[in-house]
């Protein structure tokens, strides 16, 4: 494991995943309503699940038992497990907010890293795009309200 620096790396871990779902983009089911309350049952189950992956994730990172692209797997999923149950537009707003938010912290914390080289120039770039990506999403989500 590399040497421990004032920029948590946690952070970034769950700054960076939380983006990298946009770049999956939204599941179909994020694209509409669940069908019926089966459905609901079901996507709520799995989010609960998803969100207990990315604590154990996180906590099993934080004891550098567990790699930062599982971590960012894991909030990948949680953050679509999110829009999954999305059943309005102006739901899907406030994730895609929140996601944006997410990015900004990620761009401002892989600059740090690159200060302490940890992170280089091409992180940097994909943390912008990833950016970039988060702004699409909540543009889009805005426009089909």
């Amino acid at each position: 494991m590399r040497p421990r620096t004032r920029v948590s790396l946690w952070a970034l871990a769950a700054c960076t995943a939380g983006v990298l779902a946009l770049t999956l983009g939204p599941s179909p089911a994020a694209q509409k309503p669940p069908e019926n309350d089966a459905v609901k049952a079901l996507l709520t189950e799995r989010l609960a699940a998803l969100t207990q992956i990315h604590e154990q994730a996180l906590q099993a990172f934080k004891g550098g038992q567990y790699p930062m692209t599982e971590v960012l797997a894991a909030q990948a999923a949680l953050a679509r497990g999110k829009l999954d149950l999305c059943e309005t537009n102006a739901e899907r707003v406030k994730v895609y907010e929140e996601m944006t938010k997410v990015a900004e912290q990620t761009v401002q914390a892989v600059r740090k890293m690159v200060g302490v080289q940890q992170a280089t120039g091409l992180d940097v770039l994909k943390a912008e795009v990833q950016l970039l990506e988060a702004r699409i999403g909540l543009e889009r989500a805005k426009a089909a309200k």
